[in-house]
This record gives structure tokens, sequence and C-alpha cells, in this order.
């Protein structure tokens, strides 16, 4: 009967550091997981505003060109190196055109270019413009002339 009880006793010290082992295996998991629930927001979800309606923000962005030039002149938009046709402004005339603000790209700004039907074409310098501004551009009779405002 004293085999048994060292028997006991002897398993009961081999399970002991187990069961420390496993207790301490419980404690990393159980910390890990109270680090990372968080985390992912299933306690504390994150409050985003809603996003503005698209009727808050301006949708265009107005070109008013005044001509002073002899030759009609069509009207292009140059954004990333890409141009898009805006449309023709007749000689000594105006003409009002707009575009998407999507085609705005802020950090480079937008330029203009002047394509007459005789004559150089002649491209704006760089025109830092935000959605529902209005950009006014004054061609003149020489073209290097010419000047913008935005407002």
């Amino acid at each position: 009967m004293a085999d048994t009880s060292r028997d006991r006793q002897s398993r009961r010290q081999l399970t002991r550091p187990r069961f420390l082992v496993q207790l301490i295996r419980l404690a990393a998991l159980v910390g890990a997981l109270v680090a990372a629930v968080p985390s992912c927001g299933l306690i504390f979800p994150h409050n985003h505003p809603a996003p503005k309606s698209s009727s808050d923000q301006p949708s265009s962005v107005l070109v008013d060109v005044q001509s002073h030039n002899w030759s009609d002149i069509t009207v292009y938009l140059i954004t990333g190196g890409l141009p898009q046709r805006l449309g023709m402004v007749t000689a000594l005339g105006a003409a009002s055109f707009d575009f998407p603000s999507q085609r705005l790209n802020n950090s480079a700004g937008i330029r203009l270019r002047a394509l007459p039907v005789a004559g150089q074409p002649f491209t704006s310098e760089n025109i830092l413009v935000l959605p529902g501004q209005v950009i006014t551009w004054t061609l003149e009779n020489n073209l290097d002339r010419s000047s913008f405002s935005v407002y």
C-alpha cells in the first residue's frame, strides 16, 4: 500500500508542473485576446462621421473665358497630362464651361490650353482650384499675354 501512495504523490508532483504550464498558456491566450479585441472594434466600435452627401459638396468647377483674340479658340482642360476638350470660344467672344470636380488633381493643379484655329497653342501655368470655384481666363490677341484669376 505504501507503493501506491508513493505513486500517487509522484503523479501529483508530475501533474502540478503540467497544470502550471497549462495555466500559464491559458493566461497568455486570455491576455492576447484582451489585447486584440479592442483593436478590431468589437468592444469599442469606431464612430466615423457620416460622409457628406453629394449635395453638400460642389460638383463642378466653372471656367469663364473672355477672348480678345481674332481667331476662334478651342479650350482644353489638362489634368495629369491628359487633355479634355471643354469647348470653343468664338473670335472676340465669351463662353462658359464647367467640368466635374473629380477631374481635379489637388496636389498638382490643372492647366488650361488654348488652341486657336490659326496660330500657336498656348498652355497656362498650373492653376490650383477647388470644387465650386470659378476660373476666369482672359485670352489676349497675343496669347502669351493672357491671364487668369480664381475665385
